[in-house]
């Protein structure tokens, strides 16, 4: 499987950070976006600010995948939320066809699934990184030596002598000349087990109007022991922190990052995607009989969304 182009569908703060580092180290990228957002890189070019530099990219971005003049050698980076997954994969399906390789860099463990009941070939990213996305045509990427960890490996497929597990370690490479570290890997959908728990309590961080933190800490417990009770074979949590701790958080323009993504949705006034994190872990939990009442409760929250408080969201 060659890598000649890469067509980032979704270029918010994670997509807009690889594609725009992909572009500034001459890799063939191209943008889908939608919106005002969409409307501001085809007019002005993507800014890409950084604690140490900033770029103006101005690679070439359409509004829909069925704009894009799909060739061999072209792979498909998906980074949209979770809730407009669905859309864009069945997009995706009709504009290019089963065979088109494509990566996804979504939160959860979700996206894969759907990716591979319509494509031949896909590809899991593991994405730590501190991105911001909250004004049209602007991204902040709060790193500075480590610009983020993004491990690549098939799903569904642990042979590392597959083609797969090549275009895997192909795109590594152009990834790491972009300033990311990427190891590819057959076992990566035991990483993103794991970076699903650090998932859980972002609903938290956006709608629990005092201690947050706690509610937050409280949900990834809950999930540990719902992964646990499950047998979900995963790489443990503490392990995953040291693989990403050379990723720091740093202040761009003299402003440190809010938030996560999914406050950043809400300030945004989009959905949330705690359904498939928060409300997925609390579904799994019935099924393994495992009480999960603070994931529960955060994604209940989530689909007004309402605030909250610490106490009502642990249940005191």
């Amino acid at each position: 499987m060659q890598l000649k182009r890469v067509v980032v569908v979704g270029a918010g703060a994670v997509g807009g950070s690889i594609g725009g580092l992909l572009a500034d180290t001459d890799v063939r990228v191209t943008l889908v976006a939608r919106g005002e957002h969409g409307a501001a890189l085809r007019r002005d070019g993507l800014s890409l600010r950084m604690p140490d530099r900033a770029v103006w990219i101005a690679p070439p971005c359409v509004g829909r995948v069925d704009e894009v003049s799909w060739r061999s050698g072209d792979v498909a980076l998906v980074a949209t939320k979770l809730q407009d997954a669905v859309p864009a994969l069945d997009a995706l399906l009709d504009a290019a066809g089963p065979g088109l390789p494509v990566v996804c860099a979504f939160n959860g463990i979700h996206g894969e699934q759907w990716a591979k009941e319509r494509f031949d070939t896909v590809l899991s990213m593991l994405v730590w990184m501190p991105a911001t996305h909250l004004d049209p045509g602007e991204v902040r990427l709060h790193s500075k030596k480590c610009r983020g960890v993004l491990d690549i490996g098939p799903y569904g497929d642990d042979d590392a002598g597959s083609p797969a597990f090549a275009l895997a370690e192909r795109f590594c490479v152009r990834l790491r000349e972009a300033g990311f570290d990427a190891v590819a890997r057959a076992d990566i959908t035991r990483w993103k087990h794991a970076k699903w728990i650090t998932n859980l309590g972002g609903a938290a961080q956006a709608l629990v109007t005092d201690d947050w933190k706690s509610v937050a800490a409280a949900a990834r417990l809950e999930g540990e022991a719902v992964l646990d009770a499950a047998g979900t074979d995963r790489v443990p949590t503490d392990e995953l922190l040291e693989r990403c701790s050379a990723v720091t958080a740093d202040a761009v323009d003299g402003q440190r990052r809010s938030r996560g993504s999914t406050w950043q949705s809400h300030a945004r006034g989009q959905p949330m995607e705690s359904p498939w994190l928060e409300g997925a872990m609390a579904d799994l939990a019935a099924v393994v009989g495992v009480p999960a009442p603070v994931n529960a409760t955060l994604a209940a929250a989530a689909q007004g969304p309402r605030r909250l408080t610490a106490k009502e969201a642990l249940g005191g």
